[in-house]
């Protein structure tokens, strides 16, 4: 059986890259609802497809997520993840969730996590399987105070930053069954040439995302989490004209399956379509046969 433990700790981490420029929402920005499709290549082809939409108003906003593998990948490890959020926002512009769920569903194991937030801000967390089923190292309850699920986490962090890149400073993120911390540190400029993976080329600015286990991770794997401490993501954020938010365009790390890359594919703003959906190249046409 292959080694995917890396790949359920890689997924929050691309997942909250992309997620990014939905803070937007919660602010002032005019940013009302955001529809964002990207691929994920791995072995040389098309491994994930990730769809994300949200949606926000005076009151709060829901973020909808999903990934499901495809191609080769889906022939090695067939997967699927989905989430739920739902969050209030206060008079002052502050984000809390109520409500988290996810639900991933692959060849080697079927996970869910429901998290509840009550007054004192701490979740309540339903987790199936059980953590002491996995082996798992225990998380204290000192451990997730003042932590927020992956997407909140984002969404919180860059609120009314909607002019600078929000790819500075760490967040403090507890899923249900993991606590982990990502930090980000801003590179520089760059510019994305053409790709038929990618449905943006031009200017966009370069971060690096490193991850921090904590707590909460099987003993089984644990060796192969804590090498993550010392690899980075990178994801490259562009502004395209007129838009209020910096959108993750690409991204790349490592895993079992060697580089893999993150391309967006098509994204809507306000209903309206900033970035075509990028179209599938036609298969060759066969050769002519002489007569």
């Amino acid at each position: 059986m292959p080694d995917v433990s890396g790949m359920p700790i890689r997924l929050p981490v691309f997942l909250a890259a992309l997620l990014l420029p939905l803070s937007a929402l919660a602010s002032d920005s005019g940013l009302r609802s955001a529809q964002l499709s990207y691929g994920v290549y791995a072995l040389g082809g098309r491994a994930f497809d990730i769809e994300l939409e949200a949606r926000g108003n005076a009151e709060g906003m829901q973020v909808v997520s999903g990934v499901r593998s495809t191609g080769t990948a889906n022939l090695l490890l067939r997967f699927r993840m989905e989430s739920d959020l739902r969050l209030r926002l206060d008079p002052a512009g502050r984000l809390s969730p109520l409500r988290y769920a996810s639900l991933s569903d692959g060849s080697f194991s079927r996970r869910s996590v429901v998290m509840v937030w009550g007054e004192d801000g701490l979740p309540s967390t339903v987790i199936d399987p059980p953590a002491e089923n996995d082996d798992r190292e225990p998380v204290l309850p000192e451990q997730i105070r003042n932590t927020f699920d992956p997407t909140t986490a984002l969404l919180a962090r860059v609120l009314a930053r909607d002019s600078a890149a929000p790819c500075t400073g760490s967040d403090r993120i507890f899923d249900g069954r993991r606590r982990f911390n990502l930090h980000y540190e801003m590179v520089g400029m760059e510019s994305l040439p053409a790709s038929e993976r990618s449905a943006y080329a031009g200017p966009a600015l370069k971060c690096q995302l490193r991850f921090e286990p904590i707590a909460g991770y099987t003993r089984k794997h644990m060796e192969n989490t804590r090498k993550l401490e010392n690899e980075v993501t990178e994801m490259w954020l562009a502004r395209l004209p007129g838009q209020p938010v910096w959108l993750p365009v690409r991204l790349r790390t490592t895993w079992m399956l060697g580089e893999v890359g993150g391309h967006v594919t098509a994204a809507r703003i306000n209903d309206r379509m900033v970035l075509n959906p990028l179209q599938e190249a036609p298969p060759p046409a066969p050769p002519e046969i002489a007569p």
